[in-house]
């Protein structure tokens, strides 16, 4: 009885922690990242939260496979929403739900936007920490790995959001 009472106990509390929303996207506490939502302003002198940021290509440095298509848009809040299972066609989309991406965080540290992601899967979750850099209109994330020597710097261009476009906020 105390067994199957522990094990009730732990499922509570593991479900507790995570969660997945009506979009099958999965959301976790802030508890889950080592940064807090950005609070300085200067950030946005860097990044632009009027915009979508859609990705170009990737350079990548003694790592294999290849960039898939996605888009970032950027929250007043700390937040910041990777859309990668679908194509945003903000011509013909009338809604940019952020229901529909993948939740992180941004926050300035020492003049450079670190960015999180929190992924997780089936068999394993992981912590990503990315730096952006910021060239003339070009948003560069670099992502670095366990071997210091391999990294991947992902490349996108600003895309203004049309006026009939509805931004709804972040549900993290």
């Amino acid at each position: 009885m105390i067994r199957f009472l522990t094990s009730i106990f732990t499922i509570l509390c593991f479900s507790s922690c995570m969660r997945y929303n009506e979009y099958g996207h999965y959301r976790v506490g802030l508890s889950r990242f080592t940064i807090t939502p950005n609070s300085d302003n200067r950030a946005y002198a860097i990044i632009d939260t009027n915009v979508i940021y859609r990705f170009v290509k990737d350079e990548r440095i003694n790592i294999s496979g290849s960039g898939n298509p996605r888009y970032y848009k950027f929250y007043s809040n700390g937040r910041i929403a990777e859309f990668y299972d679908r194509i945003v066609n903000l011509k013909t989309d009338n809604i940019l739900e952020a229901k529909k991406a993948h939740m992180g965080y941004y926050k300035l540290v020492n003049n450079d936007i670190i960015v999180q992601f929190y992924n997780s899967n089936a068999n394993a979750s992981e912590l990503t920490n990315q730096k952006i850099e910021v060239r003339n209109d070009t948003l560069i994330l670099i992502s670095k790995y366990n071997n210091p020597d391999a990294e991947i710097k992902s490349f996108f261009i600003k895309e203004n959001i049309s006026n009939h476009v509805l931004i709804t906020k972040p549900d993290w």
